[in-house]
């Protein structure tokens, strides 16, 4: 039995008649996030750790440890949520329908 709601449309591999994302033009958008996700937050816990915690604060190092590693889940949390507002973002822009 064959679907006869939506036809294939010329020129495009989907239904809706686009071709979708290339594995390199995803890549090239997703790549800063990533490293940004990784790189960031372990930054920031040792940053943190050092210069503000126990430094400026004076605090011990194990109270050291624990603020920093609060910071760097705070700045991950941060981080994911732009990842995915961008992801929605993109998509309700590339779903929108143009006649």
């Amino acid at each position: 039995m064959e679907y006869k709601g939506v036809s294939s449309i010329p020129g495009g591999d989907s239904f809706l008649g686009d071709k979708g994302p290339t594995d390199e033009s995803l890549f090239v958008v997703v790549l800063p996030y990533v490293l940004l996700i990784i790189l960031l937050p372990i930054g920031s816990f040792f940053m943190t750790k050092s210069f503000i915690f126990e430094d400026f604060l004076e605090y011990k190092d194990t109270t050291a440890n624990v603020y920093a590693a609060i910071c760097a889940v705070v700045i991950l949390h941060i981080l994911l949520a732009l990842f995915i507002y961008k992801a929605f973002k993109e998509s309700a822009v590339k779903g929108a329908k143009q006649d």
